[in-house]
């Protein structure tokens, strides 16, 4: 099953949704919930294993996880 994980400062990270393929109703759950919590000043990731992660715009079914995080910003 995979997972839609949201990373918040102070409180770790938090499981938003968990999705299967086969399963349209969850999928479409994990999908607005991407949606909702992708705004202005969040990144969302696509984690494919140690090392293997790339920003991902929009929601993808077949990614065996997604993170969301907040930008860093700089001073």
């Amino acid at each position: 099953m995979a997972k839609l994980r949201l990373l918040k400062t102070g409180h770790g990270d938090l499981t938003l949704a968990e999705w299967e393929k086969t399963r349209p109703d969850t999928v479409a759950n994990a999908e607005a919930l991407f949606a909702e919590h992708v705004t202005p000043g969040r990144l969302a990731f696509r984690l494919d294993g140690p090392g293997k992660s790339r920003v991902i715009d929009r929601f993808d079914a077949t990614a065996p996880e997604i993170l969301i995080v907040p930008a860093i910003q700089g001073g």
